[in-house]
């Protein structure tokens, strides 16, 4: 017979529950190491981040401003729509799916030319 063995927490591995005192609020390290709740913020609020601190902040006193969609370029090269429209987007084309890579990067598109359709990496093992 196999056993499962899961490994149990102690008690300073852990955040309390009590951390949490309303829906909504939200943990963050306010330290290494030091968990701290950001309690749930205004309707509308948004969250931004100073001197490495989360606060809410009303939308309409933040400066107005353009952005494109490579602002949003993660290291990787990932980039975050932002609910943006995606036009002249390049995709890697493999001619079957015998030629897609063995182990590509998590949300990689692929354009498949054999089946005329685009693939994306959902899972990576």
């Amino acid at each position: 017979m196999a056993a499962t063995w899961k490994k149990l927490a102690f008690s300073d591995d852990v955040i309390l529950k009590t951390l949490l005192t309303a829906t909504g609020d939200i943990i963050y390290a306010s330290a290494p190491a030091t968990p701290a709740a950001l309690p749930i913020g205004t309707d509308e609020y948004v969250l931004q981040v100073a001197t490495n601190v989360p606060a809410w902040v009303d939308p309409t006193t933040l400066p107005v401003g353009s952005h494109a969609l490579d602002d949003h370029t993660a290291a990787d090269g990932a980039v975050d729509f932002n609910d943006q429209e995606a036009t002249d987007m390049v995709l890697c084309t493999v001619a079957a799916a015998v030629n897609r890579p063995a182990s590509p990067p998590l949300g990689q598109i692929i354009w498949q030319t054999d089946v005329l359709s685009a693939y994306i990496c959902t899972v990576v093992a």
